[in-house]
């Protein structure tokens, strides 16, 4: 597994930007489905070429035993992206970062508020989940899982899947929200499970742009965009709480599952 992470990481880090220069008069929303598919598509074949090599394990899980963690699990993608995931982005984002990672910051920004349309929801709200689910989640965690404890495999898939976003502040939120992502399939052990988070958190990044001006957002923080000082503590309190509460919920699910496995 160790020796699928150092082949995994180079190949997604550098895979998904090949195609990202100019593809003739394509649109950025399809060049990036190109990149998403090519560039984390090609990894994802070779991983689970890989495991199915080593473990004779050819399938992954995709149902979801207990319905009722659904709706928890797509609601808490939301106020984790807007008001626990944003704020501390913007903090690492405040802190000392290179020139050349703001550029690419803002350069990814730019490039998302230019085009929202079918194409880009689909590189970003479906085939991304999917390809880097089954990579993460489907082949890395649950690979580590069976050397490691709980904890210390979700911490080590968390990490990687941070630092496969290619700078410091995209690490803080993809390896806050792989964390997340890591502890359900611990419990659910359903890559369907956290395709969906993933694909809620996505979603909720990308309907922002039908929202606020991107291109105008990229020079204010967090604050201004949300209208002051007081929009931001309300929105940042808000979603902690709501955070918290469907964890706690779904902690509960968690064991209620766990008490019936066992009876």
């Amino acid at each position: 597994m160790i020796a699928t992470a150092v082949l995994l990481v180079p190949a997604l880090l550098f895979g998904s930007q090949l195609f990202l220069p100019n593809l003739g008069n394509m649109s950025f929303g399809a060049v990036t489905l190109i990149s998403t598919l090519l560039g984390t598509g090609i990894p994802c074949w070779i991983v689970y070429r890989i495991r199915k090599k080593k473990t004779n394990i050819d399938s992954f899980n995709f149902t979801i035993e207990n319905p009722r963690i659904i709706p928890l699990i797509v609601l808490v993608a939301i106020p984790l992206n807007l008001g626990v995931a944003g704020p501390l982005v913007e903090l690492v984002q405040l802190g000392p970062m290179p020139e050349f990672f703001r550029e690419m910051m803002r350069d990814m920004v730019l490039a998302l508020a230019s085009d929202q349309g079918l194409w880009m929801f689909i590189a970003l709200v479906i085939a991304a989940p999917v390809l880097e689910e089954l990579i993460f989640r489907g082949v890395m965690l649950d690979g580590l899982l069976r050397i490691y404890s709980p904890t210390k495999a979700v911490i080590a898939s968390s990490l990687l899947f941070g630092l496969i976003h290619l700078n410091p502040a995209q690490f803080v939120g993809a390896a806050l929200v792989g964390g997340f992502m890591g502890w359900v399939y611990v419990h659910t052990r359903s890559v369907m499970a956290t395709i969906l988070i993933h694909a809620s958190f996505n979603l909720t990044a990308f309907t922002e742009g039908y929202f606020i001006d991107l291109e105008e957002a990229i020079d204010m923080s967090y604050a201004e965009v949300l209208g002051g000082w007081t929009n931001y503590a309300l929105v940042v309190l808000g979603s902690i709480v709501v955070t918290l509460g469907c964890v706690f919920l779904l902690d509960k699910e968690f064991k209620k599952s766990a008490t019936l496995a066992k009876a």
